[in-house]
């Protein structure tokens, strides 16, 4: 699939501003951890590092007014867009970023993230020597930010879920 379509957007891969072409490989929800996804798919992008520092990033053009809301995990780096509709969007990477000079907590990862505002990006040093950068996108319907119906937004962690790059597809 080419030029992923999604509630709030059409996703665009860009290496420092300019756009790569990708593919986006659909996966099915997870049963147990995210069975009401309506979209969950990863981008894996490959690029060798150079020696200078770049920005990977995975962003959509908006369609729509929305909220974000950060929300990373153990060496998960994510997220989250709420729009009026109702609609929760996810996306996310594999990384531990915050640190001073853009280190780590520990060794596993010789990248950062950065989070944007409509996307979230990976943040390459002139040491970085990892050559392929996975990005998680999901979303879900009928859940919100304030949510009316199910105030416990018992479904809203499934995009959170579903968005995390080490959960294959």
């Amino acid at each position: 699939m080419r030029g992923l379509k999604t509630p709030f957007g059409e996703i665009a891969i860009l290496l420092d501003q300019k756009p790569l072409p990708y593919t986006a490989q659909a996966g099915p929800a997870i049963a147990g951890l995210c069975p009401d996804l309506l979209g969950r798919f990863q981008i894996a992008v490959r690029y060798k590092p150079d020696g200078r520092e770049h920005s990977l990033a995975c962003v959509f053009t908006p369609v729509c007014s929305y909220e974000r809301t950060p929300e990373s995990g153990e060496c998960l780096e994510c997220q989250s867009f709420y729009n009026a509709q109702r609609i929760k969007m996810s996306i996310g990477l594999e990384c531990e970023a915050g640190y001073p000079g853009g280190a780590g907590a520990s060794d596993k990862y010789d990248y950062s993230a950065d989070y944007l505002e409509n996307g979230m990006a990976y943040l390459i040093f002139p040491d970085t020597k990892t050559e392929e950068y996975v990005f998680g996108i999901a979303w879900i319907a009928d859940v919100g930010w304030e949510d009316p119906v199910n105030p416990e937004n018992d479904r809203d962690v499934e995009t959170w879920f579903g968005a995390d790059p080490t959960l294959a597809l």
